[in-house]
């Protein structure tokens, strides 16, 4: 590696010490991947479902394809909207390494507010000249937006293998594409799409239980909870399978640096898998979810688990990525506290009101068929 490709540190400092973005950058991601996981695995799982149903408002995949891009008109703007705060801690901890990552990608990361746009009009369109409008079509609008959402995670995942590899920054200078060509690209990205598709599932059974307590179309809110049941539990199956190719296709070094890390890379490396495999356990005891209740509030409280223990270890490989470049690095610290104090106090009011509104539409859902 040439370390006159790597920039220098910004000069200005750090306004606070490190080990207090780095909290901050796991437990803001952790927010971000709840609603990423809708927002993909939700559009995803709704195309499926809308084509398996016939795209027919009498078939209860296309119900259960209405009620998932009902929730992603919340869910895109929540991801959307907590993705900022992980973006700019990355930026603070890692500048050097991303800013470089998104100029190496620069056309397919700026191509990648194109593909937002179009992905999030696509699912208003499918709302609005679709089977929830309709009673029947929109497949294409539907299709249009899950394509969108599935090209931007593959630019993240993309910009997160570069930033993370400046020894080949050299190589990607003359074919940014040779990315993927990495051998942890293509399983990285699988792992999201599982994850994405199995945690849509389950809020989607979860919602469905919910309806059939209430005694609302019975019938149809069954027939919901059961397929998408099954999708989560095969979604999670392959998630489990591909961690571990994933963990086995780890460079040496990092995988060395997992295992020899003691408690605070096995700890969480260890909780992911036991909570993965005590999924799998869950979603394997009941074949219809609503005669458990309990269950399914248990599973999803588990998958969510998962998620932010995961957030935890994809942190902690990063930087074993890029431990061999920043260990002679060290930042200078200017300490901002009135700066901290506000950001502290807006990020629980947005979190306040993020829970109000969740609140609300559970305790006021719109009426319908296609209601969420």
């Amino acid at each position: 590696m040439n370390p006159n490709l790597i920039p220098v540190l910004d000069a200005a400092g750090l306004p606070g010490p490190p080990w207090l973005f780095h909290i901050l950058l796991v437990f803001t991601f952790f927010l971000h991947l709840v609603f990423m996981n809708l927002t993909l695995g939700g559009t995803l799982l709704a195309a499926i479902a809308h084509f398996r149903g016939g795209g027919r408002r009498d078939d209860f995949r296309c119900v259960l394809s209405s009620r998932l891009m009902a929730i992603n008109n919340y869910g895109i703007s929540l991801t959307i909207t907590t993705g900022i705060a992980p973006l700019l801690f990355i930026q603070l901890i890692y500048q050097p390494f991303f800013y470089t990552a998104t100029i190496l990608l620069a056309p397919i990361w700026l191509a990648m507010l194109l593909l937002l746009t179009v992905g999030y009009y696509a699912a208003y369109l499918y709302k609005f000249r679709g089977t929830p409008a309709r009673g029947q079509g929109g497949g294409l609008w539907l299709s249009l937006s899950a394509v969108m959402f599935l090209l931007i995670a593959m630019i993240h995942v993309a910009v997160h293998l570069v930033h993370a590899q400046p020894e080949r920054w050299g190589a990607l200078a003359d074919g940014a594409w040779r990315v993927l060509a990495d051998p942890t690209y293509w399983p990285r990205l699988l792992h999201f799409v599982f994850a994405g598709i199995g945690f849509s599932a389950l809020v989607t059974v979860w919602w469905a239980v919910r309806r059939v307590q209430e005694g609302s179309d019975v019938a149809t809110n069954t027939e919901i909870a059961g397929w998408a049941w099954r999708w989560a539990l095969w979604s999670t199956v392959l998630q489990v399978v591909d961690g571990f190719i994933l963990l086995l296709l780890l460079p040496q070094a990092v995988l060395r640096g997992i295992m020899t890390g003691g408690l605070s890379t096995l700890g969480p490396l260890t909780a992911a898998i036991l909570v993965g495999i005590g999924l799998l356990m869950m979603l394997s005891r009941a074949t219809n979810p609503v005669d458990s209740p309990g269950l399914v509030t248990g599973t999803v409280a588990a998958m969510t688990l998962t998620i932010a223990v995961m957030s935890v270890t994809r942190h902690q490989v990063r930087a074993l990525y890029l431990a061999p470049s920043t260990s002679a690095s060290d930042f200078l610290v200017v300490p901002q506290w009135g700066n901290f104090v506000v950001f502290v106090l807006l990020l629980a009011a947005g979190l306040g009101t993020v829970a109000y509104m969740v609140r609300r539409v559970l305790q006021s859902p719109a009426s319908g068929a296609d209601a969420a």
